[in-house]
């Protein structure tokens, strides 16, 4: 499978390359000219203003490049930059890295999948176990660690908002934010081509989703369910939840969950 997918990929770029050049243009037709005109030369002073040397055009801003991502090894804690999409209806990702997939994910990041799984090993978290999939349509749920992750958002007034990452989404169509559930980290997905070690959630850019009948995700959502379910796999929307406000600066924080409270007795 995976050859075939590479081989896909390679084909792809075949096609592409081998695109016809555009035609050259057609000759310019001499009957339009009657011979015996000379051409009209005309002073300079009479050329008006419009015909000025212009100066050269302003070399374009340098692109600013994308905060890093920082991890906090004692507190476990993954600090990502991130973007909103903004799209609405139905998505499948939480998040994507290298803007993978904007039209089905809430969120994008510039940062490759390689080095946020890098990041997420660094903070010291270990690999679960990711879904399976069972018949055409339901999927055993992921197995592993897991964790908090929070949307934190800065208006140009300095005036910092953390919003759970899960308020983003709905299993509604309705768009009422998630109910009851946990974020599962699994690790990335590595497949053995030959002597090398393919990391395929590069190619997808898969971090965090909803989907799972998605092999290649990082972190999956886990709605609150009995230990043996096998859920169906259904859609997901962008809920209800207000975006923050065009040009706050955003960043995904991901840690391990708090431990649960027990009641007192």
């Amino acid at each position: 499978m995976m050859r075939w997918g590479l081989g896909m990929i390679l084909a792809m770029a075949v096609l592409a390359a081998g695109a016809a050049p555009p035609a050259p243009p057609a000759p310019r037709d001499r009957a339009d000219k009657p011979d015996g005109w000379t051409p009209v030369v005309v002073e300079t002073d009479d050329l008006g203003a419009g015909t000025k040397a212009k100066g050269l055009p302003a070399s374009p801003a340098p692109a600013k490049p994308a905060a890093g991502i920082r991890v906090d090894e004692e507190s476990k804690t993954v600090t990502v930059p991130v973007a909103f999409t903004r799209t609405k209806g139905v998505v499948e990702r939480l998040l994507s890295a290298k803007k993978k997939n904007p039209g089905a994910s809430v969120l994008v990041t510039e940062h490759s999948a390689r080095d946020l799984a890098a990041a997420l090993a660094k903070a010291g978290l270990v690999p679960g176990r990711r879904p399976e999939p069972v018949g055409e349509d339901r999927a055993k749920v992921p197995a592993g660690a897991a964790l908090d992750i929070t949307v934190v958002s800065k208006a140009a007034d300095g005036k910092v908002t953390r919003t759970p990452a899960a308020r983003f989404l709905s299993d509604k169509s309705s768009g009422e934010p998630l109910g009851q559930g946990a974020w599962v980290y699994v690790g990335p997905q590595m497949l053995r081509e030959g002597d090398a070690d393919v990391l395929v959630t590069e190619m997808t850019g898969a971090i965090v989703t909803t989907n799972l009948r998605d092999a290649t995700a990082v972190v999956y959502w886990r709605p609150r369910l009995p230990d043996d379910a096998q859920p169906y796999v259904t859609a997901f929307y962008v809920s209800t939840a207000p975006l923050p406000v065009p040009g706050d600066t955003c960043e995904l924080e991901i840690r391990p969950a708090a431990p649960p409270v027990s009641p007192r007795k």
